[in-house]
This record gives C-alpha cells, structure tokens and sequence, in this order.
C-alpha cells in the first residue's frame, strides 16, 4: 500500500510537471538474459555456502531489478529474452518469478517479455500462469500498446522464439513507424552485424536496419556483454544480468532507461550478486613466501566488496627469482587453499578460483621439432576440426546442450592450456 501511494503520487506529480509539454516522459527498465534457473554445472566443486550463493544469484540479481522498479516508480519493465536458461523451466523459478511479478502487478507496473533461444515459446513445460501486469509477445513480431497517465501511447513492437534456432532475418517484419506522437520501442533478441561475440547467431540484423525503422529505442537481448551499439536512437545490450562462468567478467546489470521527447537518458544499474574477475600479480617485490603470501592478500582485498561475492582468477609475473620450494607450494595448490580459509563463511567473500604462474617465455614451448609441430597444428584448426576433435564433448547427451560454437578465445585458451601441459612435463 505505501508503494501504491508513492507511486500514484510520483506519477501525478510528473503530469503536473510535464503538463505545459508535448509529450510526456516514459521511464522504464531494459533488461535482458537473465537465465534464471541456471545449473552452474561446471561449479559444484566449490564449498556449498558459495556454491548455493551463485545457484541463487541469478534470482538476487532480478530481485534488485523489482527492487529498484518499485523505488523509482518506473512506467514498465522490458525483458529481451532468455528469461530461463532453459526451455524446461523448473516449478521452482517459475513460482520465484511469480512472487516478484506480483510484486510489480500490487504497484501498478507492467511487464513485457519477449522470449528468446534459450527459453523459446514452443517447448513442452509445466507452467504457472502469471498475473495479469505480465505481457508476452508471440512469435510473430506484434504491436503491443501502453498507455501513460496522461493518455501518451507508448507501442512496443516484438516477437518470442518459437524453436530454438531462429536464423531468418525477422528484422524485416518489424514495421516501420510513421507516428509521430507517443513513443515506439522496438524489442529484440538476436545478433547485431558488427558486435563481435561468442554467442552463435540468431535473428540477425544491422545496426542500420534498425535506425531505418524510426524507433525512439530499441531493447536488444542475447550478447552478455554491455554494448551501446548506437546512441540517436538508441540501439542497447545490456548485457545479462548476473555473469555466469569466468569469462563473463565484472558487473552485470539492466538500464533504467528515460525517454523525454527526443532525449534519451540511461543509467546504468549493477545487479550481480557474485562477480567474476581476473588479475594479474607481479612478484618481483616479492623475495620470500611470507610476502608472496601478504601481496596476494592485499590483492584479495582490493577485490572485495560490501554484501557481494568474489570469484577471483589471478594470474602470477615476474616470480622466476623465487625459492623453487615457494613455487612448488604454488604449484601444488598449498597457498591458494591459505588463501582461501575462512572465505567461504564471509558474505563478501573473494574466493580465489584459479592461481596460475604466467609463462613468459614462449620460446621454451617452441624449442623442439614435436612440439613446434604439435602447436602450429592446433594453430591452425578450422572450425569443424575442432568440433571434430572435441566430438565426443559436443555429441554427450548431457553435455552438448550447454556447448556452443567454440569462440577465438576458447581456441586460445585451449592451446594456453596444451603450452603449460607440455612446460611441465620437460
């Protein structure tokens, strides 16, 4: 009921304000890719108080979404896809989405979801029906229409995924607008031309056939990483909001987003509960294992903060003058588990997941004929014959549903990973 009344007031109050003006100003949050009901899979490994924190970051970080909706009394909220990380939905996430919709539907806020390749529309599931603030697009691109308090029409053009493997140019079916009054957004899950990604390619467009369109702002979805691909109009990733591997580093997060006639003003907001980053550590000041051991907790703490969670991957330089029983102690994996003692029972935890010494020298990988071979080989692995190598990883019944077309980085990492294998066994 204080939400109610709050709300009711502020919007009230911006009619007042806005009344001497053609058009008034819509606010609403953009977010996208929130896979909730994430298995983590590959981090059951971790002690069980982090490991049911990361389970459950996914649904924390959209309760902040709810949260900072309720706060700042936004006219809607727009999902980009891939609200599920999978098109079998669990009654768990489901009832969990539920409450927090209801939550919207009590303070009068409307929700608009478009479904994606992860948690497309045509799969078989048991489903709670949500209430009655909830709208989802259908998989044909359709028009759905919000009406401010003032009367303005806001209309939302989108569509849901019907199968998983939406190739087909779908851009073309978004019509163009020639309204000049109210505002219209456009919503999208797929893949920009010029963004460079891992992710495989689905519904593609270009940055220009959106602009072509004559939208006040689109809200993309399906690229994890935050991008504003262009600014009049606005054309916005931003990005999941929870990172979930190592790879998705940093803060994640949604836009609450303001459009004021022709004016567009984004914020940024951060919704990760647990947050992963990487760093690299010099040694060279370094000259005994006490010190090794103190930089790297100053390191630690440099990381931390206020209710979040770390999870930390350090990288170690410049440590070839260090006693080799200290490196052994690294290599053994002793000081990383120092390091990680008592971690786990902190709610701002920096959990260090990964500590490795940084080979610089190349040339050591490169000064026999095998392994020269070996290496320039991987080096220069096509696509299908790395599919072809790993196939009975992507052919597992359980494992390939959660593999994706191996990205540059993957093959890099893959070969880093060969480099040090070999280097340790000279």
């Amino acid at each position: 009921m204080i939400y109610s009344c709050k709300i009711v007031y502020n919007r009230i109050e911006r009619i007042f304000v806005y009344l001497g003006s053609d058009l008034i100003k819509v606010t609403f949050i953009h977010a996208a890719d929130l896979h909730l009901d994430s298995p983590f899979i590959g981090l059951r490994h971790l002690p069980e108080t982090i490991f049911n924190r990361i389970l459950q970051s996914t649904f924390t970080a959209f309760e902040i979404i709810v949260n900072h909706a309720i706060e700042r009394c936004v006219d809607f909220v727009i999902i980009s896809g891939d609200l599920y990380d999978e098109e079998n939905r669990s009654i768990k996430a489901q009832a969990k989405l539920k409450n927090l919709f209801d939550r919207l539907d009590r303070v009068g806020i409307t929700v608009y979801i478009i479904h994606g390749n992860h948690d497309y529309i045509n799969s078989s599931w048991l489903g709670i029906t949500m209430p009655s603030n909830v709208h989802v697009f259908h998989t044909e691109v359709e028009t759905k229409y919000h009406r401010l308090v003032d009367g303005t029409e806001v209309r939302l053009v989108g569509f849901s995924y019907p199968t998983r493997n939406v190739t087909e140019r779908k851009i073309e079916e978004y019509p163009i607008n020639q309204i000049r009054e109210g505002y219209t957004i456009g919503l999208l899950h797929g893949s920009e031309g010029s963004v460079e990604s891992s992710h495989s390619v689905y519904a593609p467009f270009t940055k220009q056939d959106l602009i072509s369109k004559n939208y006040n702002y689109w809200a993309l979805g399906h690229i994890h990483a935050r991008q504003i691909v262009h600014e009049h109009p606005a054309i916005v990733y931003p990005g999941n909001i929870q990172g979930r591997h190592r790879k998705e580093v940093g803060m994640k997060g949604c836009y609450e987003v303001t459009l004021d006639g022709e004016s567009v003003h984004m914020q940024f907001l951060h919704t990760s509960d647990v947050i992963w980053e990487n760093t690299r550590v010099v040694l060279d000041s370094a000259n005994d294992f006490s010190e090794v051991y103190d930089t790297l907790l100053e390191c630690m703490d440099s990381f931390r903060q206020e209710k979040k969670g770390i999870l930390l991957e350090i990288s170690l330089d410049n440590y070839h003058h260090l006693d080799k029983e200290i490196l052994f102690k690294i290599n053994s994996g002793e000081l990383l588990e120092a390091l990680q003692a008592d971690e786990e029972h902190k709610t701002s935890f920096v959990w260090i997941h990964k500590l490795t010494l940084v080979e610089s020298n190349e040339e050591e990988y490169m000064n026999h004929e095998f392994v020269e071979t070996y290496l320039s080989t991987l080096q220069s692995f096509q696509q299908n014959e790395w599919r072809e190598a790993l196939q009975d990883l992507f052919e597992h019944p359980q494992g390939m549903r959660y593999l994706d077309r191996l990205s540059e980085a993957d093959q890099q990492e893959i070969i880093g990973s060969v480099k040090r294998l070999i280097l340790s066994k000279k």
